[in-house]
């Protein structure tokens, strides 16, 4: 049994926390990094590694590049942490581990690192996976187009709200919350003319900013239902073994542990909103010591300090991180 100085819960981020050169360092620096990058380029079809490399943002602005690598250089992240606890592979294992690992969570497309990370599956089933996930949802976003924006400084309801009054003056809108992801911070996705609305609508409301975003399409919305249907077609030619912690959905903060209910989640998850506080707060709830972020950046760090209290907050991202978040898991 470990110690319960160790009862963690792992994270992994989604879209947002992509930029180039990420996970160069753990390549350089990492033999486990490594192997997940080289298996995430034989999968892809084509050197992800260098794609992510590239100078420029817009090289890994396309979701189909833009997913894959940041799955790859999350589950690296975590290969890296499992290298310096003397872990071999990208996996939690179900005997054994040196952390009580009692849920990992991804958001969004941080669900796939998080179905990795469980030991559902290998990291370059999953970039394939990822990479389809990516042009599933781009040609979605091509046939309906839209656009996301952040709502900041009001809660969930209030932005419901405005929604609402929006949807009913616009015929056809689709504008619906996307991501509910901290007190205060609420994503929504819809039509063109319904997130122009919403920036002045959402301000006139209360809301502290509103924030469009730099993305394709609105993600996380009905305009994704012809993805969602393409990903559950996709998944059936995909393994998933049990994992060896539970997975936190998205969808409704439930953990999984089943194999058909993890196969579900990656393709329903794609159309409906990420409620990712309600997920944070059930991970809260199994008295968790620490929260683990895997990848680049510390987007859902950022997040979980206005979320959370009394939990530690740490996050993987290069071989210094990857010490010292084992350091303080092993040793309490």
């Amino acid at each position: 049994m470990a110690p319960e100085q160790a009862r963690a819960a792992f994270v992994f981020p989604g879209q947002g926390s992509q930029a180039p050169g990420m996970g160069r360092d753990l390549r350089e620096s990492s033999a486990a990094a490594r192997d997940v990058w080289q298996a995430a380029d034989a999968s892809y079809g084509a050197s992800l590694s260098e794609l992510t490399d590239a100078a420029s943002p817009e090289v890994i602005q396309p979701t189909d590049v833009q997913q894959p690598a940041i799955v790859a250089a999350s589950v690296a992240a975590f290969a890296a942490f499992n290298e310096v606890l003397g872990v071999t592979g990208a996996a939690v294992t179900a005997n054994g581990y040196p952390v009580d690992v009692v849920a990992l969570a991804g958001h969004s497309v941080g669900l796939v690192s998080a179905v990795v990370a469980a030991g559902c599956t290998a990291v370059g089933e999953a970039v394939a996976l990822v990479r389809d996930r990516g042009r599933f949802m781009a040609a979605a976003a091509f046939e309906k187009p839209g656009r996301m924006a952040a709502v900041l400084g009001l809660d969930a309801a209030s932005v419901e709200d405005v929604v609402s009054t929006i949807g009913a003056e616009i015929p056809g809108s689709y504008l619906a919350v996307a991501n509910v992801n901290a007190p205060g911070q609420v994503v929504v996705a819809g039509d063109l003319a319904a997130i122009d609305r919403i920036v002045n609508e959402g301000r006139k409301a209360g809301a502290r900013r509103v924030i469009p975003l730099n993305v394709s399409g609105a993600f996380h919305s009905v305009a994704m239902l012809p993805a969602q249907a393409q990903m559950r077609e996709r998944l059936l030619a995909v393994g998933i073994d049990p994992p060896a912690a539970p997975v936190v959905s998205n969808i409704d903060a439930t953990r999984l542990t089943d194999p058909s209910a993890i196969r579900a989640e990656l393709a329903n998850h794609i159309a409906a909103p990420v409620r990712w506080l309600d997920g944070i707060r059930a991970i809260e709830a199994l008295d968790v010591r620490h929260i683990v972020e895997f990848g680049h950046g510390s987007v859902l760090t950022g997040m979980l300090r206005r979320t959370v209290k009394g939990i530690s907050l740490h996050n993987v991202s290069d071989m210094d991180s990857a010490h010292a978040v084992a350091a303080a898991l092993t040793n309490g």
